[in-house]
């Protein structure tokens, strides 16, 4: 059990994403490592090129309305 906690620990990125079109803005609830979170935020915007794709370390809600840091 020790393993799936540190593995899941590791998980701290998110995808945040922009619609360049409506200026809509969100953040995926799935986690990632880091080089995961960056890999697919690259193959996303290559294959969404009108929506702008970041790996980073989400926020609590309560805490700020905006994603805190870009990976």
């Amino acid at each position: 059990m020790p393993d799936k906690i540190s593995a899941n620990a590791m998980k701290t990125h998110a995808i945040y994403w922009k619609s360049v079109v409506s200026g809509q803005t969100g953040t995926g609830t799935k986690r990632f490592e880091k080089e995961d979170a960056e890999r697919l935020a690259k193959e996303l915007n290559k294959d969404y090129p009108d929506i702008v794709h970041e790996a980073v370390i989400p926020v609590p809600a309560a805490a700020e309305p905006e994603v805190a840091k870009a990976a």
